[in-house]
């Protein structure tokens, strides 16, 4: 498990290094298409890198442990090695974070899944389905190939909010997010990796905005 954190880390210092530098020369472009291929890059290049091993040659010398010899017999001793209690520690303190971090994912995809099952469904004819629900609080938003929005929406129909949803479908957002959560469970700790995941959501609305100014 020490091992895992020290790659965790690792890729934590990566995941900081290459969102600063987006920071700094692209998150002020309107290239919205380039900044939002560059984020997902850098998410999984962050994770890559550091599997990337160089490895060489060392010589090293063994050194044998003392002999104690008993009633003529020869016993090697072994000094027993304590944990420190950090390397304990961090491993359950990590795993707890992960577990909350991935467990609120899981339970914002079903709540989408048991919406979707529970609403009104209409096919559309470019293969999306748009499904209403009778909650009224609930905002127009999109989840793979489903639409989702409120009766008071739907009755509307208006054309851009359609569109809008559609430009997320088009561009696979949800793929996205599906991606960055599960690896934001993996570096809960890290304020850049969230930082990442807020800048990407961003660019997915410039995206299907992009879409509906598209259509008029």
């Amino acid at each position: 498990m020490t091992d895992f954190l020290i790659y965790d880390l690792k890729v934590a210092l990566l995941i900081a290094v290459f969102y600063m530098f987006y920071r700094l020369m692209l998150a002020h472009e309107t290239f919205h298409r380039v900044n939002r291929i560059v984020l997902l890059l850098t998410a999984v290049a962050s994770y890559v890198l550091p599997l990337c091993v160089i490895t060489y040659h060392k010589t090293v010398v063994m050194h044998q442990a003392p002999l104690v010899t008993i009633d003529g017999l020869q016993a090697t001793v072994y000094e027993p090695s304590s944990t420190p209690w950090w390397q304990v520690a961090l491993p359950i303190l990590f795993i707890i974070g992960a577990s909350i971090a991935l467990g609120h994912t899981l339970c914002s995809l079903f709540r989408i899944i048991r919406l979707i099952n529970h609403s009104e469904q209409h096919p559309q004819d470019d293969g999306t389905i748009v499904c209403v629900t009778g909650n009224a609080t609930i905002s127009p938003f999109s989840w793979m190939h489903y639409i989702v929005m409120n009766r008071s929406d739907y009755d509307i129909s208006d054309a851009a909010i359609l569109a809008h949803e559609r430009g997320h479908i088009r561009l696979r957002h949800s793929w996205d997010l599906i991606l960055v959560d599960t690896l934001t469970a993996l570096q809960w700790f890290n304020p850049a990796i969230w930082m990442l995941r807020s800048d990407l959501r961003a660019i997915h609305e410039y995206e299907a905005d992009g879409a509906v100014l598209s259509q008029g």
